[in-house]
C-alpha cells in the first residue's frame, strides 16, 4: 500500500489493509523537516493484539527493510492496556482499541532526489475471548515524495 505526502505537516493515508483481525493504514508525516512513518491499527470487535513487553505471547512489531537512503529510529508504541483473561486467570498487556505506531526517519544526505519507497513488515498475534490465532506478517509500504 503506497502513499505520499502532498503538503508538509499533513498526513496522507494509504488505502486500508484489512486482515481477519485488524484494519491497518500506513501514512507518513513531515513537520519542520522531521519525517515519520506511521501505522494506524484498529483491532476488529472482540480482538486484541499483544503490546510490546507482554511475555509469553507474540507482541505487535514493526520491522523496516534496510534502505541506504534512510536512517530509522526505533518505533514508538503507545502504552498497552491491561486485560484480564478469565480463561487463563492472568493479566495481559494488549491493544484492543485503535492505536498508532510511529517510526522517525532521516533521509540520507545526497540520496536520490526521486521518490523513496520504504518497505517493512507488521507482525502480530491476535486473540479474542476464546482463542489466539496464528501470528500474521503483513507487508507495509510508504512512498516518500521527491526531496
Amino acid at each position: 500500500m503506497a502513499m505520499s505526502v502532498a503538503v508538509a505537516g499533513q498526513t496522507a493515508e494509504s488505502p486500508k489493509i484489512d486482515t481477519k483481525h485488524l484494519q491497518i493504514v500506513t501514512s507518513s508525516t513531515e513537520t519542520g523537516g522531521r519525517r515519520a512513518l506511521v501505522v494506524d491499527i484498529t483491532p476488529k470487535p472482540t480482538m486484541h493484539v499483544y503490546a510490546p513487553g507482554q511475555k509469553d505471547y507474540i507482541p505487535v512489531s514493526l520491522a523496516i527493510d534496510p534502505n541506504p537512503s534512510a536512517k530509522l529510529s526505533a518505533p514508538r508504541f503507545p502504552k498497552g492496556e491491561k486485560y484480564f483473561f478469565k480463561g487463563l486467570n492472568e493479566a495481559q498487556l494488549v491493544y484492543s482499541k485503535p492505536f498508532r505506531i510511529v517510526q522517525d526517519i532521516t533521509l540520507a544526505p545526497g540520496a536520490s532526489q526521486g521518490p523513496l519507497t520504504i518497505k517493512g513488515t507488521l507482525r502480530y498475534q491476535a486473540c479474542d475471548e476464546s482463542i489466539c490465532y496464528l501470528p500474521v506478517n503483513v507487508p507495509v509500504t510508504w512512498t516518500i515524495p521527491n526531496r
